[in-house]
């Protein structure tokens, strides 16, 4: 029993996600198996748990299908949780765009990639692999203002914008990949408490038409917009659907 505890990660001094309880079973099976894989605390990601847990649900649940674009990958932590929830689905592929320089945004580099040899890919692969999900999890290199020009992928139902957090590097990220959203898809921006993401979304997507503010603020740091559609639910996905009371969905959103 300390055994498998171990192996799940439990046994290490970190607090259970008590969110995952609230998914459905074929969801938290998934999380299973990648917390079999990989530890569930963010370890040298860049996401806490609670922001995590989160991402994998609408990834899950979001009635759409397509796939989906990671802008800003880092070592893959993310990447393997939305893997994962395309693999609960039975559809789709995660495409991670990132040139894996740990470039911040004025240019420098973070110190912890000169230990990995200048780039964190092999850091990816490596994390993908453990993780089972290398096969659908496929990374694009290069500035994601340029690899939109080359995505292979299809239409894409979960758009996540966390690459240059500097106004005009939102604003870029948002201008050039929302195109390349399905109707009824998400597009998702993580770290709005920073100052200039929070700038860009409450002055250039709250009331812009075509994104409704849905479902919104879904925890602090990550907030969510629909690209306007009327979308039944695809075979694949209408299981994960729950009644909208059961749901946190604000109805409004608060502007910062």
């Amino acid at each position: 029993m300390v055994r498998m505890m171990r192996r799940l990660g439990i046994a290490r001094p970190f607090h259970m996600p008590l969110d995952a309880l609230h998914l459905e079973h074929d969801a938290v099976a998934g999380l299973m198996r990648l917390w079999s894989r990989i530890h569930w605390s963010s370890g040298d990601g860049m996401m806490p748990p609670d922001q995590l847990l989160a991402i994998y649900r609408l990834a899950v649940e979001w009635p759409v299908d397509g796939d989906i674009v990671e802008l800003g990958a880092w070592t893959g932590l993310t990447t393997c949780y939305l893997a994962t929830a395309c693999r609960v689905r039975n559809s789709g592929r995660v495409f991670a765009v990132d040139t894996f320089k740990g470039t911040k945004e004025d240019g420098s580099l973070y110190p912890s990639v000169a230990k990995m040899g200048g780039s964190t890919l092999d850091a990816f692969h490596e994390r993908t692999r453990r993780a089972g999900v290398a096969d659908i999890a496929l990374p694009l290199i290069g500035l994601t203002t340029e690899v939109v020009d080359r995505y292979p992928g299809r239409p894409i139902r979960f758009l996540l914008i966390d690459a240059d957090h500097s106004y005009d590097g939102v604003r870029a990220d948002f201008e050039r990949w929302s195109p390349k959203v399905a109707p009824g898809g998400l597009i998702v921006f993580h770290d709005y408490q920073m100052p200039d993401v929070a700038r860009f979304v409450n002055s250039h997507v709250i009331g812009r038409p075509g994104f409704d503010p849905h479902p919104g603020l879904v925890v602090p740091n990550v907030i969510a917009f629909t690209k306007t559609a009327q979308v039944a639910p695809t075979p694949s996905a209408r299981r994960f659907v729950r009644p909208v009371a059961a749901r946190r969905r604000p109805s409004g959103v608060a502007v910062r």
